[in-house]
């Protein structure tokens, strides 16, 4: 790819060079060149620079990956939130209270990947000493994809789990009023050889955000993701800005794990609850009060870390080589479809629509940011 990536520049910069390739409806770009723009625009907006660094590894992996509802899709809400005092732009990080093996974080209103980063750092340095460690955050704000903070613990040979709350943009199963959202539930574990297992998944049927991604696109949505303002199956993603809202998975076994990671964080926290809590893109100088649980399991306090990611390494490979249903070609394990993405577009450059660069392109020069597209 031609042209200058932006890497090295000064936090706070008012000029970056922007490598972009058009492919499709889009363009592919050097995932250093996006970290740098990210990082420049939130210590731009205030955010101290090793916080501005945690968001832009989370935003930019994201898309790395593929989750692109969980990308730079959202950087200019967070910059507007910032802006309008809805994010804290200093992570707190008080400890209400703690034991040798868990703690209970007040996160000050700050932004949530800084948030979820330094609580699952906190669970890894407790399993490290007890086995287990277990931290809960209230008062925090969206963080994003959960995959980055369970892979924390899997470079450390633990187990990784991890679960946030949401505003209420779907009802209860059976249910018509809004009461909760698809609540993500993310687990990692390691591996030896073989890649990781990583299971990162929205407990409905799709995210508000890959069904805006969708209709960003104005591409329709599968059947069995969304309904209508009355209930009825859709194809248009637009309801879920009118309305309408995403169906759990797996019926009322979804909703039940959907409460489930409601009652891990919300209300272990002692914090704001399902309709408590308020939708990003709403009231932007109001705090969203979301609570984040992590979890780390020190393999070592079990069993020898070597032979269990050995014993990993040989499931995986008898899985995958095993007899394959009609119409499929290759068996694939969680995760392994997000690691192959990210592998070839760091490689590669990052593909994001042109709405979505035009967006954050756009908000970084409301910052004073000038942004030269170098193509």
């Amino acid at each position: 790819m031609s042209g200058s990536v932006c890497s090295g520049v000064k936090p706070g910069a008012a000029h970056l060079i922007l490598p972009m390739r058009e492919e499709n409806d889009g363009f592919r770009i050097p995932a250093t060149a996006l970290h740098d723009l990210v990082t420049a625009m939130l210590t731009r907006a205030g955010v101290p620079e090793a916080d501005s660094i945690i968001v832009a590894d989370g935003l930019v992996s994201a898309d790395a990956r593929g989750m692109n509802s969980h990308g730079m899709l959202r950087l200019p809400v967070y910059i507007k939130r910032l802006l309008e005092g809805g994010f804290a732009k200093t992570a707190k990080f008080e400890i209400v209270s703690e034991t040798p093996g868990t703690a209970l974080i007040d996160g000050g209103n700050g932004l949530g990947s800084v948030l979820t980063v330094r609580a699952m750092d906190l669970a890894i340095e407790k399993a490290g000493f007890n086995g287990c460690g277990v931290v809960v955050v209230r008062n925090s704000n969206h963080n994003g994809e959960g995959a980055p903070y369970v892979l924390r613990a899997v470079r450390q040979d633990m187990i990784g789990l991890a679960t946030t709350n949401g505003s209420a943009i779907m009802p209860v199963w059976g249910g018509r009023v809004p009461m909760t959202g698809p609540l993500p539930l993310t687990f990692g574990v390691p591996a030896g050889k073989e890649l990781p297992i990583v299971l990162d998944a929205a407990l409905g049927m799709s995210s508000r955000g890959k069904i805006l991604y969708h209709a960003e696109k104005k591409l329709p949505i599968p059947d069995g993701w969304l309904v209508d303002a009355e209930g009825r199956p859709t194809n248009d993603p637009e309801w879920v800005r009118k309305g309408g809202w995403i169906l759990p998975i797996g019926g009322h076994k979804g909703w039940g794990l959907i409460l489930m990671c409601e009652l891990l964080t919300g209300f272990l926290s002692g914090g704001s609850i399902a309709r408590e809590t308020t939708n990003l893109y709403d009231h932007l100088n109001e705090g969203q009060h979301n609570s984040h649980f992590c979890m780390a399991i020190n393999i070592k306090s079990f069993i020898d870390p070597g032979f269990f990611k050995q014993r990993v390494d040989d499931y995986i490979r008898e899985v995958k080589h095993s007899e394959k249903a009609p119409g499929f070609e290759e068996i694939l394990m969680p995760g392994e479809i997000e690691f192959r993405k990210e592998k070839r577009q760091r490689a590669e450059g990052i593909l994001l629509t042109k709405s979505v660069i035009e967006d954050v392109i756009a908000s970084a020069e409301s910052l004073g940011i000038t942004v030269e597209r170098a193509r």
